[in-house]
This record gives structure tokens, sequence and C-alpha cells, in this order.
């Protein structure tokens, strides 16, 4: 069965050979990057950051976007968010709207609908889609660590099908609330660069869980004001994926908090450098969020950064 990966990076990579764990499946990585296809071609390593990694024989690298759609049975979008709008649009001509496309990426719109569940509905007309989510560093994921996967769609077989790509290494879960999971892995990474700023005055984990603790009530009360989301609804997605990545001292959401209170101009270089999808995504949270100043951790993270 044909896959395809949009986006190389590290992510794009760890779930490309977790999908090449079961062999029926022929994976076709998509990259803009004519190095990363080169490198591939001829080392028969997948490369990200400074490591590599061996390339499946089951995988298959590509820079054409048409040549990994092309009779593709599902699409996973694993590209940085800033970049996921153009990519979506790219694919339009020759995407086919039963394709069920699962959403990695995380990151909201600038403008309205805000949300890549309804945009993929508008723009490409998809009719099976799914945002996923959880506690997973790419890392663990090509070592093939066992990890769970929270699977946002309203429909079942969506999630079945997901579910049938993998081997047992990946645990799945259900949810039914698309943009809550969407949200919810927008504001983790906000309130990951308010660890980092915690750390960056007081370097202790007790401080920074302490300051978790309370931005987690915060963030479960956006979740029920803004999408009626009930509290005790607990996945792998919302509350594992917000701990591991508030917590992640190495993160780059948590490593630009951290740098922007101790030097305004690292932090100016390191966002030049790196994506933080944090900083990137407090223009559409703020929109969202109208009345901002009632969630307070939320209002002092976004008045410092922006």
């Amino acid at each position: 069965m044909k896959i395809t990966c949009i986006g190389s990076g590290v992510f794009g990579i760890a779930i490309a050979k977790s999908l090449a764990r079961k062999q029926t499946n022929e994976v076709f990585l998509w990259t803009h990057d004519e190095n990363f296809k080169r490198h591939a071609e001829q080392t028969n390593e997948l490369a990200f950051d400074s490591k590599k990694c061996v390339k499946d024989k089951n995988i298959y690298v590509t820079t054409s976007l048409s040549e990994a759609i092309k009779d593709t049975k599902a699409i996973f979008l694993l590209v940085n968010s800033i970049y996921l709008k153009e990519i979506i649009l790219e694919m339009k001509k020759d995407f086919s709207p039963n394709i069920p496309i699962f959403n990695c990426s995380k990151g909201l719109l600038s403008e309205k609908p805000y949300y890549y569940s309804r945009f993929l509905k508008t723009s490409l007309n998809a009719k099976k889609t799914a945002f996923l989510a959880g506690p997973n560093f790419a890392e663990d994921l090509i070592k093939g660590a066992i990890t769970t996967i929270t699977v946002a769609t309203k429909e079942k077989k969506t999630y079945l099908f997901l579910k049938s790509l993998f081997t047992r290494q990946v645990k799945f879960e259900w949810m039914k609330e698309e943009k809550a999971l969407e949200l919810t892995s927008a504001l983790k990474n906000v309130y990951a660069i308010g660890a980092g700023m915690v750390y960056a005055k007081s370097p202790y984990e007790s401080t920074v869980f302490s300051y978790l603790t309370e931005a987690y009530r915060e963030y479960l009360q956006i979740l029920y004001q803004e999408l009626d989301y009930p509290s005790e609804n607990i996945y792998a997605g919302t509350l594992g994926d917000f701990f591991l990545t508030g917590s992640n001292i190495s993160s780059r959401n948590f490593t630009y908090g951290r740098i922007y209170l101790q030097t305004k101009k690292e932090a100016k270089l390191f966002l030049e450098q790196n994506t933080v999808e944090g900083v990137t995504n407090l223009k559409a949270l703020a929109k969202i969020l109208k009345k901002k100043d009632k969630f307070p951790l939320f209002y002092e993270i976004w008045k410092i950064v922006s």
C-alpha cells in the first residue's frame, strides 16, 4: 500500500520509519531539499539535524509532490506549520477528496478559519481528516520506542484505517474533538515558552512543575470556554503532550523562553535560526482568545513575547 509522508524533518522521518516497519507499506517521503534526496540515494541514509538513520528498503524519497501523492492511499502532513498552508494549496491539483489526510503539523492559521482541520475541508474538499498528537519524541520513534498517539477525528473508520497502517510499536487512542486537539497542540507550545522563562529565573524542576500545574489548569479553562471541551477527558495528546513539551529543557519553545529572559539579542538570533511554534501561533491564539487577559499566564507570555 502506498502511503505519503509530506515533510522530511525529524518527525517526518520518524513517522516514515514507523510506517515502514509494516513491510506491506510503500512509504513515499516528500522533501523540498534536493540534497536530502541525493544523500538518501547515495548513502541509504536519512539525515536530520547533524544525525542520520538507515533508510528502510520500502521508503522512497522524492522531491515531486505530484509523484508523492499519485495513487496514494493515505497522506501524512509533517511539514513545519509555517509552510503548511502553501503545501496544502499546492496539493490541490493532484488530490482526491476521499484520500485520508492525517495532519501531524502543530500549528494554526493566522486568519480564519484558524484550524487546519477546517481548512483541509474547505480548500481540498477532504472527506476524511484527522489530527495527530501525543508525547512523542521523534528520535524515540525512529529507534522503535513504544509510544501513544491520540487521533482526533469524527469518523471512527478513519481512525481504524490509521491504526491498520502501523505495527504494535505505536499505540493509538481515539477522540472525536479535532479542533480541541489542534488547539491544545498550539497552546502547549506557548506554555512551554513560559516554562523556559520560569526556569531562567529559578532553574529547579520543582519550580517548573509547579508552574506547569497552574498552566495546565488555565489551559483546560481555555479549552472549556472556547470549545466546550470537558476537563475530565484526558488523552496522551492533551495531558501527556503538555507535560512532555513543557518539561523538555532542550525543546525549541522552552529554550527560546529561557534565552529570552537572559538576552533578547540572543533570543532574536535563535528565532531567526529556528522555528519556535509557540511564537508562530501567538497571533492566531490571541485572535481566538479575544479576552486573553482572562487567562493570566497566557496573557503574560503574550505581552512579553509579542
